[in-house]
């Protein structure tokens, strides 16, 4: 039995600059942290700041949803989780 490919209706439930964002949003609470940035970060960082949908606002509010899971845990968030 062969099995279902999902990965399609996955990407279109989230929007893809909030993934972006989201993304973003760990690349900078990495280097907040003090951890170094592998070369792989580095090219995904600026791709994502040359990326016109990714906006400071967007990425913003990531930050502070990632902080917010990790200081209150997923049901802060609600259904999304």
């Amino acid at each position: 039995m062969k099995t279902l490919d999902f990965s399609y209706t996955l990407n279109r439930r989230i929007d893809p600059f909030w993934r972006k964002a989201r993304i973003a949003a760990r690349l900078l609470l990495k280097k907040e942290a003090g951890q170094r940035w592998s070369p792989r970060d580095h090219r995904l960082a600026s791709r994502l700041a040359d990326d016109p949908g990714v906006t400071n606002r967007l990425v913003d509010q990531a930050v502070h949803s990632i902080t917010a899971r990790r200081k209150y845990g997923p049901g802060i968030m609600g259904w999304f989780n």
